[in-house]
């Protein structure tokens, strides 16, 4: 019997491994998106674009986000045919700390941070084989915004599952209602301010304490 050939894996240091990381963060983006990121940029006004690792995430208001999301899927150029997620971003308000010191050698700094919530879309053409993101941001306090199941009914199950979580309500959804938790539970357990405590659970005839108190 002969032996199984064996797969040779590359020697590649950590160092190498960063310095691919490097490049391809200084690469930017590919021809394809250039061109969805100019055509987006000329067709409407006061968008915000970011590329990080070759990613495109366009930078919206709410009050943009329906015109744009149709626009996405309608435009020849663009041809966004699919709506594949929406998810959502807890960023609380309040004092905020960076450790400079660990990146760039400047001594600790805080600065005070009105609470928001960012909601992404994920596009994607088949057509054209691109994808990229739409990023809006809300107040934590009352995060309300369009929702996107006109142009893209995918959007049905997703924003309901933002609501659920998040707390983000879709204005014009079919049926905004919880999809994981019970209608009458209070709070939204993805946000960063819910407690980190947790509820019994019923699990083959025992009760399994919640997280917070259990004995590991």
């Amino acid at each position: 019997m002969t032996d199984s050939p064996r797969m040779e894996v590359p020697d590649v240091s950590a160092q190498e491994k960063l310095n691919q990381i490097a490049v391809a963060r200084r690469d930017g983006l590919d021809a394809r998106l250039e061109a969805v990121r100019d055509h987006l940029a000329g067709a409407f006004g006061g968008l915000g674009f970011e590329d990080h690792y070759g990613e495109l995430t366009v930078v919206a208001s709410a009050a943009q986000l329906a015109d744009l999301l149709r626009f996405a899927k309608d435009d020849p150029a663009l041809r966004c045919e699919m709506l594949t997620d929406v998810t959502a971003v807890h960023w609380p308000g309040g004092r905020v700390e960076h450790r400079a010191q660990e990146t760039t050698g400047w001594p600790t700094y805080a600065i005070e941070q009105e609470g928001r919530i960012d909601v992404l879309y994920m596009l994607l053409s088949v057509t054209h084989g691109h994808r990229f993101r739409i990023r809006v941001s809300l107040p934590d306090d009352q995060p309300i915004v369009a929702s996107a199941v006109s142009c893209y009914r995918s959007a049905n199950v997703l924003e309901r599952e933002v609501f659920d979580l998040m707390g983000v309500r879709f204005e014009g959804h079919p049926r905004l209602e919880r999809i994981f938790m019970p209608e009458e539970w209070e709070g939204h357990p993805l946000r960063k301010d819910y407690p980190l405590g947790g509820v019994e659970v019923q699990y083959k005839g025992a009760t399994v304490p919640p997280p917070d108190e259990r004995q590991y």
